[in-house]
Formats: C-alpha cells, structure tokens, sequence
C-alpha cells in the first residue's frame, strides 16, 4: 500500500521571525545584565574600592562645580585681551607714521606740496592685512585723504554726527589736538543696523593735521565662530581645556573603579 507523501513544511511568516528574534536577544541581555550584576555584588564593594571612588567622585564635583564659571571668566578675559591688542595696534601704527609724517613735512615748506608729500605717505599704510583697515588725514574737521573713500578728501566734516547725536569727528580732532587718544561713537550703516567704533587720534608734529584709524570696538576678529546659543560665549582655548580636564577626571573615576574591582579580587583571593 503506497505510503502518503509527507505534508511540505514552510517557515514561519517574517513577522513571527522577527518576534522570535526579538524574544532571543532580550533573553540573552537578560543573562548578560544578571551575571554583570552578580560581577558588581562579588567585586564592587570593600574599603579598598571606596578609598579610591571617593577622591575621584570629590575631583569630579569640584571640576562640575567650577568649570562654567571659569570658561565665562576666561571668555571674558580673552575678549579683554583682544580689545587691548585692537588698542595697541591703532596707537602704535598712528603714533609711528605721526612722529614720521612730522619729520617729512619740516623737509618741504611749501604747503601744497607737503599736503601732497603727506597723502602719498598715508595711502599705503594699514593697521592690518585687511584692506579697510586704513589710516585717515585730516586737517582741523576737513578730511584730506581716506585710501579707500576718495570722494572724501576736502568734505568738511565738522557737523557729522553718530545715531547718538555725538559730534564724534570733533570729538576726534580735540582728543588729536590734546595729545591723542582713543574716541567711541556709534556709526549707522542702514536698513537699522548700527556698530560701536573705536578710533584712535594723533596730531602730527609741527603741523595742524592730524591721523586717525578705527576698528569696531567688539573685539572679536572677524571670522571667529559665533557662539551657538545666544548670551553665552563662543568656545574660546581655555574652555576647551576646562573640558579635557573634566573628561582627565572621568577617566580617574573609571580608574578608581578598576583600581577597587582589583583590590576585591586580592582580597577574596588571600582568603
């Protein structure tokens, strides 16, 4: 009597592989969780372990507590630093060409020919690499050379005023006349913007003109890296070492771990 041919097997649906899969893998981290958690219980514990925890948990907390204070007193220094070496740059570039401008126009007694020896000297000279970065001549509150605004020489600019209302042009020229130094104002640049100058101003020796170079006075150089959330400083050197020094604290906290695991292990091993 012929036999009947045996019924033909077929896999299980995927969804029902993909749930037996899935019940495999949760029994598995199930057995890895509890022998993890049996390996803490037998090592994890005895004086040995806590005399090493607790000074890298005690270096972790302070590092916590001190970290973002110090990167906002540092950010703030290292804009502090900025703006005095903006300052320096200004007053050394203007005081240098002043003191050589006053030496070059008591070699020529005619006027217009020292006015003309005096731009030549100014055009080329830049307080940066930037091409704006120029120095001005002025005589009283008349511009006679801007290098990158020729429409301006011979413009009197006595009545110009910043969006504050301040005269900052004879502002410029009275801090010039007193000995030089450094004048603010706030320029308008339109469509509702408006940026905070810093200029400095010396008058050139023997004659009644007079330099000038400005900068933005925020110190932050073009090109830095805005800061991502607004009102907090932009990631600056010192914040980044702050921060290799709590992660230099998290790696003694795992060191310690170790350190106590091993020490529980000569322990139980000398009983």
């Amino acid at each position: 009597m012929p036999q009947p041919s045996p019924t033909p097997s077929f896999p299980p649906p995927f969804p029902e592989q993909l749930l037996e899969v899935a019940h495999r893998l949760a029994a598995r981290a199930g057995r890895i969780a509890c022998r993890a958690s049996g390996f803490l219980a037998r090592h994890v514990s005895g004086r040995a372990f806590f005399r090493a925890l607790l000074p890298a948990a005690a270096g972790l907390f302070l590092a916590q507590c001190t970290m973002a204070p110090l990167a906002n007193v540092t950010a703030a220094r290292e804009q502090a630093l900025l703006a005095e070496a903006r300052d320096s740059r200004l007053a050394a570039t203007v005081t240098a060409l002043a003191q050589a401008l006053g030496e070059l126009a008591a070699t020529q007694p005619d006027e217009a020919a020292r006015r003309e020896l005096l731009v030549r000297a100014v055009d080329p000279v830049r307080t940066s690499a930037a091409h704006w970065d120029y120095v001005f001549l002025s005589r009283g509150t008349v511009n006679v050379h801007t290098p990158t605004l020729p429409d301006a020489g011979g413009v009197d600019f006595g009545a110009a005023t910043d969006v504050h209302g301040a005269p900052f042009v004879r502002r410029m020229m009275d801090t010039a006349r007193a000995g030089g130094g450094f004048t603010e104002w706030t320029a308008d640049l339109g469509d509702g913007r408006t940026e905070a100058r810093r200029a400095y101003t010396l008058a050139v020796p023997g004659t009644d003109y007079w330099l000038g170079a400005w900068a933005p006075a925020d110190a932050t150089p073009p090109g830095a890296p805005a800061p991502d959330t607004p009102g907090q400083p932009a990631p600056t050197p010192r914040a980044v070492e702050f921060h290799a020094l709590r992660l230099g604290w998290l790696a003694a906290l795992g060191m310690a771990l170790l350190v106590g695991v091993l020490a529980r292990r000569r322990e139980a091993t000398g009983r």
